[in-house]
């Protein structure tokens, strides 16, 4: 439980949850409007990621009952979300979604090369400023140190330039801005820039 400026924040791995919220669900899916050029619009993220979710892989952070952020994370080459290929053939057809899933799993692969990634961070507007951020940038840090990493690492686009100041904030640092690995060359993948933090191991 982690106090905030608005009261106690409380931050769940969301496996240890009874039971899923498909609005949570939905949340998350959400998030990913960055490939929103391979997997569409919000209604068609969800449709082909809601039920692919890696729960063990977000953690939730709550006011009372009510979800108020979350954060995401990859390691051991497994992320947020598992789907297979099959929801993009019926979403997409054929030949549309054979390419837009190599597509995905190219943008999902391109990450393995960190040891623990921070996959994404979101607090609902009315809970913003509040220490919830945070709060989940804790429990990542908490659950990097639970399975042996000693470092943090994470995108930003180059023009966020308020979550760059957050994480700044918090201990994190430029390491090197790319284009995705090139691939913005031929796709709309935005430069981004990765920032580290190291941790101190448990002793």
């Amino acid at each position: 439980m982690t106090e905030t400026r608005s009261g106690p924040v409380r931050v769940v791995l969301a496996s240890s949850l009874a039971q899923p919220d498909a609005a949570v669900a939905r949340w998350i899916t959400a998030g990913r409007s960055s490939l929103a050029f391979i997997l569409g619009d919000e209604d068609c993220r969800h449709r082909l990621l809601a039920h692919a979710i890696n729960w063990d892989r977000v953690l939730l952070a709550y006011r009372a009952d009510t979800a108020v952020g979350y954060a995401s994370f990859k390691h051991q080459r497994r992320g947020p979300f598992s789907p297979g290929i099959q929801p993009f053939l019926r979403e997409f057809g054929r030949l549309g979604g054979a390419l837009r899933y190599g597509l995905f799993l190219i943008s999902e692969c391109r990450e393995w090369y960190y040891g623990f990634y921070l996959y994404g961070l979101h607090v609902r507007k009315g809970a913003r400023r509040q220490g919830v951020a945070s709060a989940l940038l804790q429990g990542a840090t908490d659950q990097a140190l639970s399975v042996g990493h000693t470092k943090i690492e994470l995108e930003v686009q180059v023009k966020n330039t308020p979550a760059q100041a957050f994480y700044a904030r918090h201990g994190f640092r430029s390491m090197h801005t790319f284009p995705t690995n090139g691939l913005s060359r031929v796709l709309p993948f935005p430069a981004v820039i990765n920032l580290r933090r190291t941790l101190s191991p448990l002793p």
